[in-house]
């Protein structure tokens, strides 16, 4: 399913903000919600709750307890193994096509998330990073000019963001803060501006098991 960005509907808000709602903590893996908690926190009527919740378990973010009500699915290892092999797929795989159509356009707003990334604001901690990460690697693939692509990616990112937020509520005091100045998305960015595939390729399969071996180290096994 693929969100239209620009006319949101109900469900598809009721969707996003459940996400974000497990990314920041509020909503819990052990922590059982239901239908009419989600209405009456939305202010909305039951039908585009239902309908978010239905697409939620779908999408394997929740899992429907009979009776009971809604779960959120804790990711584990193997989610995480299985979810940096699709990211490989898409976004290794997407490297040539990217390099053929990138724009000067693209190329720019690439460079404006480095230049972001290695001059962090003083308030930045280590949400700021992954999600500076996440953001770099979305509009990289949106050279690709492929809305369904990027759609995948963008689901994929977000079960990789929603375990690094049930680890990250676990064990704050064990997170360090990544060193942005020497990250690859720079030489990334470079290797696609010269066409030269071959480093792209490289440099963007280290920085996708980069992000694995972030979470892995965090316990999740």
């Amino acid at each position: 399913m693929i969100i239209n960005t620009n006319k949101p509907t109900l469900k598809d808000r009721v969707y996003r903000q459940v996400i974000e709602m497990i990314c920041n903590g509020q909503l819990q893996s052990s922590a059982i919600i239901t239908e009419k908690q989600l209405t009456a926190h939305f202010g909305i009527s039951k039908s585009p709750v239902r309908e978010a919740l239905i697409q939620l378990c779908h999408d394997h973010v929740l899992t429907s307890i009979p009776r009971c009500g809604y779960q959120v699915i804790q990711i584990n290892g193997k989610d995480v193994h299985d979810l940096t092999e699709l990211r490989l797929l898409i976004e290794v795989g997407s490297l040539p096509k990217l390099i053929e159509k990138t724009t000067p356009e693209h190329l720019k707003r690439l460079h404006e998330l480095n230049r972001q990334r290695e001059n962090p604001t003083k308030e930045s901690d280590v949400w700021s990073s992954w999600n500076r990460n996440v953001e770099f690697h979305l509009c990289l693939i949106e050279g690709t000019h492929n809305e369904y692509i990027l759609d995948t990616l963008s689901r994929v990112l977000s079960s990789c963001t929603r375990a690094y937020a049930q680890l990250y509520a676990l064990q704050k005091e064990t997170v360090v803060l990544p060193n942005d100045k020497t990250h690859a998305h720079p030489l990334i960015t470079e290797a696609i501006e010269n066409h030269d595939l071959a480093t792209a390729q490289s440099l963007l399969h280290n920085d996708i098991l980069r992000m694995e071996s972030q979470l892995l180290s965090m316990n999740l096994l």
